[in-house]
């Protein structure tokens, strides 16, 4: 399991470079924890700075989409959430490895 942000840089550059190797001999999990606040922000309207916020939210959402599409195809299971949802969504993805025989 790796803890790390799904910005596009870091991954790509420090990441994807070195998973081939990684997914031949283990499962990778890659958890991170997403910014409340930027989905908050992805809902708002009502003004005009509202909406460009919502704009930016919903642009950094769809960067950290990509971004764990594009470790998926790579093998790797993928969590992304929310500080309070992190923790049962591990536990749930942990679970669905090891019931698909995958630990």
């Amino acid at each position: 399991m790796l803890l790390t942000t799904l910005d596009a840089a870091p991954v790509e550059e420090g990441l994807l470079p070195v998973l081939s190797r990684l997914t031949q001999r283990h499962t990778v999990l890659v958890a991170s924890v997403s910014d409340p606040h930027i989905e908050r922000m992805a809902q708002a309207r009502g003004s005009t700075e509202a909406v460009y916020e919502a704009a930016a939210a919903a642009q950094a959402q769809a960067e950290r989409h990509r971004t764990a599409e594009q470790l998926t195809r790579h093998g790797v299971t993928v969590v992304d959430a929310t500080p309070n949802d992190l923790p049962p969504a591990l536990a749930d993805a942990y679970l669905a490895l090891k019931a698909t025989g995958r630990l």
